[in-house]
């Protein structure tokens, strides 16, 4: 089903990703001319050689049909309006309702059901079981019953948020202990502790909300931003501030962020610690895809060269410390395991762009793809077991995949435009990626399993790169 090798429909769209994720640079630009000329390519034939992995490679395709096997049951929830309990609190019912909606559904476990679907007067129940008509629910085809109240006194919030289970008419006892009262702005977070409570009920593991992404979002070929956001895509906040190219983000420790930028007119590696942002690697070419763990720093280099390798660099002086792969081909994109003694990573050495994985050291490099020709940006998953990648089919779409250790390969996309830049969230049950589905190019979640598939960001273009916090 899969053949050929990996394109993107709008070439001016997805340059600075095939500059970046894969690293297929022909002649990195130096930082003299790319002051001079700071316009990206307009295809991707001019940012690198296909050579690279055209020559010799027969585009055999990765045969896996995403529509076959066992589907996952969503168990119904029904989400009732918030109980006004007094004060000025219009605003703040109309968002504890439409973020506890949103983000049951954005779980992944759960089938919202619509309001309109409630046939009596939701009002009238109060927030006991007492008070509630679970015939009327059980009626309306719901599981479980998310009920919520708020009412405001001196600029505090009162929440109440309860589950009730439905068919047993009681309700459930969460781990978890309200903050109420809270301030205005501290909603959002109480919602977040009441749903991963929730989620971990239903599943034995906790909910992924408040967790945080970064990406990257393109205005123009001159201008680039990197923002950050909560998982569910709200409160986006621009990170980079001068109006050049800034890409590639990812988190290291205590909040830090890597991101390239070209405002010397070289691709640099920068470091934003939430107050300051300060250059980090600026050898000759590249510096980018930075991936941290445990103290250390993985980075794909070219030092001024047509072929990039990757670096281990000092994550706080930004000094190399040592080279882990040194060929003549393409090695680019850099993503640890979860115990940081092993590393995947992207190579042409094989003739097509390939998923291998080395010890942290660079010894023992093997590779582990060999389905398709043109197989990028992996990232490893937090449990260890799988590495999520991007692929391209006989139609010139991208789709994600996944490969095990010994090379099984899984299909997490089809049919649904184009998908790429994944990244696993902190208990690899979730995958964030780019996605051109709906017109515009914007940032999706999927259960880990491809299964279940949600809109973080469901207008604008331009977004990309996005990058889980963990």
């Amino acid at each position: 089903m899969m053949n050929g090798l990996f394109s993107y429909p709008r070439a001016g769209m997805r340059i600075l990703v095939a500059l970046i994720s894969l690293g297929l640079v022909v002649c990195v630009i130096s930082a003299t001319a790319a002051a001079e000329e700071s316009e990206e390519p307009s295809s991707i034939e001019e940012r690198f050689d296909e050579e690279h992995f055209d020559e010799g490679v027969e585009h055999e395709g990765i045969e896996i049909d995403v529509r076959v096997g066992a589907r996952r049951v969503l168990l119904p929830m029904a989400v009732p309006d918030t109980i006004d309990q007094g004060g000025d609190i219009d605003e703040a019912a109309d968002e504890i309702e439409s973020m506890l909606r949103r983000n049951l559904d954005l779980a992944g476990y759960f089938e919202v059901l619509a309001t309109d679907s409630f046939f009596f007067d939701t009002d009238e129940e109060g927030m006991s079981a007492a008070d509630i008509g679970f015939a009327n629910w059980f009626n309306v085809g719901a599981h479980g019953l998310v009920k919520s109240a708020v009412r405001e006194a001196d600029g505090e919030y009162h929440l109440e948020l309860r589950l009730f289970a439905v068919e047993r008419g009681r309700e459930i006892d969460l781990d978890w202990e309200s903050s109420s009262p809270v301030s205005r702005g501290g909603i959002r977070g109480e919602i977040n502790a009441f749903l991963n409570a929730v989620v971990k009920h239903y599943t034995g593991n906790e909910g992924p909300f408040g967790t945080r992404i970064a990406f990257s979002r393109r205005y123009s070929n001159d201008v680039k931003h990197v923002y950050t956001m909560e998982m569910d895509g709200s409160n986006r906040q621009r990170i980079s501030r001068d109006e050049n190219i800034n890409l590639v983000p990812t988190f290291g420790t205590d909040g830090k962020l890597f991101y390239t930028n070209y405002r010397d007119g070289n691709p640099d590696l920068y470091v934003y610690d939430g107050d300051s942002l300060s250059r980090l690697s600026r050898t000759e070419g590249q510096n980018t895809g930075a991936a941290y763990c445990d103290g250390k720093l993985a980075v794909t280099m070219s030092g001024g060269s047509a072929h990039t390798d990757i670096y281990l660099i000092d994550p706080v002086t930004g000094r190399v410390q040592e080279q882990l792969t040194d060929r003549w081909t393409i090695d680019v994109s850099p993503t640890w395991s979860p115990d940081c003694s092993r590393i995947a990573f992207v190579s042409s050495r094989s003739g097509g762009a390939h998923i291998f994985v080395m010890n942290a050291d660079g010894s023992e490099q093997q590779r582990l793809t060999f389905q398709g020709s043109y197989n990028t940006t992996p990232d490893w998953s937090p449990r260890g077991d799988r590495i999520v990648f991007s692929g391209r089919d006989e139609y010139h779409q991208f789709d994600l995949f996944t490969v095990d250790m010994e090379g099984n390969i899984e299909r997490l996309t089809q049919d649904q435009g184009n998908n790429f830049d994944p990244s696993y969230s902190p208990d690899g049950r979730y995958v964030v990626f780019a996605s051109d589905r709906d017109g515009g190019q914007r940032i999706w979640l999927s259960t880990h399993d491809g299964q279940v598939q949600r809109p973080l960001i469901d207008e604008g273009s331009g977004f990309e790169e996005p990058a889980w916090e963990r």
